[in-house]
């Protein structure tokens, strides 16, 4: 099912305030039997108008690919989380021909700002979000703090990560997205209390992980769960990892099983 530009949008605004409700059944028929597909793109430092190319350049290969169900984007979505910077962004994701759902970055957030994530949540809503499809579950993870780099998810996001937890289906697959990394052998930036997040998930099914923030791809899989980084989708800024490839990821999900790959954006 494709949505038109008014749907998505709408879709997109009710998306942020049903984060603050129960999960909801996505619309877009992702419980087929034969599995689906999604993309999830991070750290795109938009900063003017320029550097939007290549967002715009890997929103037209995501509308390419038509096996694509909708798209995640990992946050740091702006340079300084100025509100022209999340419009920008805003703009260029609205190109997308199926739904797209975001979780905020380090760079999203406003630091001279009373309210330092106001220009976010005016943009893309809550940070924190869950919905669901008819075999799984997406948990979106604002693990902000502040801006800075080398974060702990903070009490009260884990209270509502607890809260949302505690009504999953103990057998039903769960995909955690946030920004800052959970990988347990990630070159750097992991999440201090990444173990503490997990631990909530010790009883049920939880099979993904996907987050940005460390620029490079990094894979792994642990207990039956999936974690990734992925490179930056930006012009404004290099790989941690030193790889010239820019892009986003592909995740292909089949009988409660998840497999990726990266895709170049040239």
């Amino acid at each position: 099912m494709q949505l038109s530009r008014r749907q998505f949008i709408g879709l997109v605004a009710a998306f942020g305030a049903g984060a603050r409700a129960r999960a909801v059944d996505l619309p877009f028929g992702l419980g087929r039997k034969d599995g689906f597909t999604f993309a999830a793109i991070n750290d795109l430092h938009v900063l003017d108008a320029p550097s939007t190319a290549i967002v715009n350049r890997a929103v037209a290969s995501i509308n390419g690919n038509p096996e694509i169900a909708f798209t995640v984007v990992l946050g740091d979505l702006a340079t300084a989380g100025k509100l022209v910077e999340l419009g920008l962004a805003r703009k260029s994701l609205d190109r997308l021909d199926r739904p797209c759902f975001v979780v905020p970055g380090n760079h999203d957030v406003e630091t001279r700002s009373k309210d330092i994530l106001g220009s976010y949540e005016k943009s893309f809503g809550d940070g924190c979000w869950s919905q669901k499809d008819r075999g799984w579950v997406f948990l979106g993870l604002d693990s902000c703090e502040g801006a800075a780099s080398d974060v702990s998810v903070q009490p009260k996001r884990m209270d509502w990560l607890k809260k949302q937890v505690k009504r999953i289906d103990r057998d039903r697959p769960i995909a955690l997205f946030a920004h800052h990394p959970f990988n347990p052998h990630s070159k750097a930036y992991r999440v201090k209390n990444a173990d503490e997040v997990l631990g909530l998930f010790k009883d049920h099914c939880l099979r993904l992980v996907a987050t940005g923030h460390w620029h490079g791809n990094q894979v792994e899989e642990q207990n039956g769960v999936l974690f990734t980084t992925t490179a930056c989708c930006s012009s404004t800024r290099d790989n941690f990892d030193k790889t010239p490839e820019k892009g986003y990821r592909l995740f292909r999900v089949a009988e409660g099983t998840v497999t990726t790959e990266f895709v170049v954006v040239v």
